[in-house]
């Protein structure tokens, strides 16, 4: 899920005209391994090469894998962390069984609805999330994004509310300045923090990296910050061709503290995903019927949303959805070293994991 996470952020980050972005990969790969498992092969294999197996007998792995990853979601604190997934198919259908019990499994609704009824179908899609998420993702959808011939609508939120495991001092965040590129700056809030984080320089990437756990287990974000002002486009397309992982298993305490500045920011995307996943070779579930979704006929998807936020300040972060870790506390010296310094002043990468699984990616750029 690494690699195919930052091939959809690197192309929601060319296609967006505002370059911060936040995307849930999570909540994409879900419905499309939900989805797939009621449509034909061609759609099924354009989704596993996405997710990075050419061998189309692993299909099965990946339903099952995001089946238990609903199921294990589902089963966190809500005041933490919420996920959850829905289908839409037109009242003209009727829903194939099997479908429907694989939606079970991914702890997704699959309901039926008018779409010829457009405001009544966005206000039932935008009341359904706003129950889900406590009112925090109270509108995804418009009157406008509705298509009254619209077949099967997939529909996904997470909400993630994490705390620092080392809280950032309110006191400390001054505006400071911020390069938006080599010629243009702003200023920004500038969090502080002088603490034992884990750290890697990423030299093939050309970027070094920092790692804050939350204090809910096994969350943490990463942020990878570009060695050069305007080099977050070549740390997306490594980032595309490799992942994260490999280089986030390599970030150690380094013996000493990381003196790190950060801009508090906030941030909101929606992205139509038939353009992105169109981009990254998913073309089939737009174009192809499928017979395993209703009974009566073929179906395609029409319309496929995400709306996604994320705020982060000095106690925390607040997403749709992402990830920490705890920090291995760090040996006492004599004398303390010099620390490393770490500003987050130019535009960047972020991720919010849980465990190694991307539950959101973004871009951060002014």
């Amino acid at each position: 899920m690494d690699v195919p996470s930052m091939k959809l952020l690197k192309k929601i980050y060319e296609e967006s005209s505002d370059k911060n972005v936040v995307l849930s990969p999570l909540g994409v790969f879900t419905l499309l391994s939900l989805y797939t498992s009621g449509s034909e092969r061609q759609s099924r294999e354009e989704v596993m090469q996405l997710l990075g197996s050419s061998n189309f007998t692993n299909v099965g792995f990946y339903y099952d894998y995001y089946g238990q990853l609903s199921e294990m979601f589902s089963y966190m604190d809500p005041s933490y962390l919420i996920l959850a997934n829905k289908v839409f198919v037109s009242d003209k259908y009727t829903i194939n069984e099997g479908f429907s019990n694989t939606a079970s499994t991914y702890r997704s609704e699959v309901d039926k609805i008018n779409f010829g009824n457009q405001a009544t179908a966005a206000d039932a899609i935008n009341e359904w999330s706003s129950q889900k998420t406590n009112g925090i993702i109270n509108e995804p959808v418009s009157q406008s994004d509705i298509d009254p011939e619209t077949a099967v609508a997939l529909l996904n939120v997470i909400f993630f509310k994490g705390h620092w495991h080392v809280p950032f001092s309110v006191a400390l965040t001054k505006e400071q300045d911020f390069y938006v590129n080599r010629l243009t700056t702003v200023k920004k809030p500038m969090m502080h923090l002088k603490h034992p984080l884990y750290y890697y320089d990423d030299e093939n990437m050309g970027a070094k990296m920092v790692m804050l756990p939350y204090k809910e287990s096994n969350f943490r974000m990463i942020i990878v910050l570009p060695n050069e002002v305007e080099g977050l486009p070549q740390v997306l397309e490594k980032a595309s061709e490799k992942g994260l992982i490999e280089s986030i298993y390599r970030m150690r305490p380094q013996g000493v503290k990381v003196d790190l500045y950060m801009p508090k920011f906030e941030i909101k995307t929606k992205t139509n995903l038939n353009d992105v996943l169109r981009k990254v070779g998913v073309t089939s579930i737009f174009e192809q019927g499928s017979f395993g979704v209703v009974k009566e006929r073929r179906v395609r998807v029409s319309k496929a949303l995400q709306q996604a936020f994320i705020t982060v300040n000095e106690e925390g972060a607040t997403a749709g959805a992402f990830t920490g870790y705890l920090v291995i506390p760090m040996e006492l010296k004599p004398r303390e070293p010099q620390p490393i310094p770490f500003k987050v002043d130019r535009p960047f990468l972020y991720a919010i994991l849980y465990d190694n699984i991307v539950m959101f990616a973004g871009t951060y750029t002014h």
